[in-house]
């Protein structure tokens, strides 16, 4: 008994870290300024996605939380959008959005870095940074 549930354990641990490995992590630049996250911000699947507070913040917008909703309401100047939650992902308990959804939205220049492995966000041309 005690032998398969040790086999569970290890097969639980295995399928958990399995999915985290499936993520690699990635900077963040916002016009030039590099931005550490937590959690970090990361690839998965092919989607750059960054914690939806900081990430906010450091494009210069706000947000508001609509529990009811399950959505986040993103505004920079007089642009909004609409991000719910199941586009996002859940990281150590933190709702991670996808920044090329956001950025381009808000009407922010938005980029892939692949030497630095990063994105690249900016008012200009965020390749120049």
């Amino acid at each position: 008994m005690k032998t398969a549930s040790a086999l569970w354990t290890t097969v639980l641990i295995v399928a958990v870290l399995g999915v985290a490995a499936a993520d690699t992590l990635v900077g963040v630049y916002v016009d030039g300024r590099k931005h550490n996250f937590d959690p970090a911000a990361r690839v998965r699947a092919g989607t750059a996605y960054a914690p939806l507070r900081a990430a906010t913040e450091a494009m210069g917008a706000t947000v508001q939380w609509l529990p009811a909703r399950q959505m986040a309401v993103v505004c920079k100047q007089d642009r909004c959008v609409n991000i719910p939650k199941a586009q996002g992902i859940i990281v150590n308990g933190r709702l991670l959005i996808p920044l090329r959804l956001m950025a381009e939205a808000l009407q922010v220049q938005v980029a892939w870095d692949t030497t630095r492995k990063a994105v690249l966000i900016g008012k200009q041309s965020p390749l120049r940074q």
